[in-house]
């Protein structure tokens, strides 16, 4: 009788000190051959796949978190085949993270990372060989995320990157205090960043370029709050997009000379609202080709710079109400620059 008395007041006391959630914690290493892992847990979640040799496949997915502490999730694959890992954490996870790491000398690596109705989430994508690469994260309905894509052997982020082709790096953000960066290494690369329309303090970044190889591509769009984008490339036949569209903090750069290899540019940053500002440098001292860019700033602080060097560049300014001001500079050859200050609106 007694044992069954101190029993129940030990549920008791557990019962009054609150939840305790549940821990899952899943290790899984492989090596060798055609390789396949996948894991799915409720509850606090942690999870960590090594995966060595040949073809490798990781899928991860953790859920059912509402307010929990957090998931993590780390997946690491070397291979001489192409790797694939995805990993997906959903509802309401505090303080999650992703960290997906794809090395070695295989070519076509995929690597997505979802975290849905996710606070204070951090996505981590790394993929040391860029050919035939693809990177995605998506975070969204949560707020205090962050979201990184590297893409080539990097040095340092934006330091020296290794050569490479058809590589893509994709990254959505919904909701408040956004962060996103993409570095990409070789040629012909795409990076989208889209902070899905959500809002507040956006900050995006993309570099792209190996000092050789050519065709990056780049498209950058932010709507609302507090801005900033940043864009440089280095190689031939770079585009980059940026978009900031409806108000408050806007700035954006572009480089595309990237320490001066670039050449065949073309920029073009539209922005409306606020406190605009706008960059676009072509070359940045030397290479040079067919240059061209375009600004357009629609409302309030608007300030836009645009420099270009060497050979056939085209510039073209909109500038319409409120403080505008405009600062050209074209150094050699075939040079055009139009600027547009003042009326239209309504």
């Amino acid at each position: 009788m007694k044992k069954t008395i101190l029993t129940g007041a030990s549920l008791l006391a557990l019962a009054m000190a609150g939840p305790a959630f549940a821990q899952s914690t899943s290790t899984v290493d492989q090596t060798g051959n055609g390789n396949l892992a996948t894991v799915m847990q409720q509850e606090t979640n942690s999870s960590e796949i090594e995966q060595v040799g040949d073809n490798n496949v990781a899928t991860v997915d953790q859920r059912e978190n509402v307010g929990t502490p957090a998931n993590s999730s780390d997946i690491d694959q070397t291979a001489t085949g192409s790797n694939t890992a995805s990993v997906t954490q959903f509802a309401g996870s505090n303080g999650s993270f992703v960290d997906i790491t794809q090395d070695g000398t295989s070519d076509g690596n995929t690597a997505t990372a979802d975290q849905a109705s996710a606070t204070g989430s951090t996505s981590e994508i790394f993929q040391t060989n860029v050919t035939g690469s693809s990177a995605t994260t998506f975070q969204g309905g949560g707020v205090n995320n962050a979201a990184v894509i590297v893409q080539g052997d990097t040095t340092s982020v934006g330091g020296t990157l290794t050569s490479g082709f058809d590589s893509n790096s994709f990254i959505l953000q919904s909701n408040a205090d956004n962060f996103a960066l993409s570095v990409q290494g070789g040629g012909d690369q795409t990076s989208l960043i889209d902070q899905n329309f959500g809002g507040s303090g956006n900050s995006a970044q993309v570099v792209q370029g190996a000092f050789s190889d050519g065709s990056s591509n780049s498209f950058v769009q932010q709507i609302g709050d507090n801005g900033i984008v940043e864009v440089a490339q280095n190689s031939s036949l770079n585009d980059a997009f940026v978009v900031q569209v409806s108000g408050d903090g806007n700035q954006a750069f572009v480089d595309q000379g990237f320490f001066a290899g670039g050449d065949t540019n073309a920029a073009n940053i539209s922005q409306e609202g606020d406190g605009n500002f706008s960059g676009i440098e072509q070359n940045a001292l030397t290479a040079g080709g067919t240059n061209a860019a375009t600004s357009a700033q629609e409302g309030n602080n608007n300030t836009s710079f645009i420099f270009q060097e060497g050979s056939g560049n085209t510039a073209d300014v909109a500038q319409f109400q409120d403080g505008n001001s405009s600062s050209v500079s074209q150094n050699g050859t075939g040079n055009t620059a139009n600027v547009t200050q003042g009326t239209p609106a309504p």
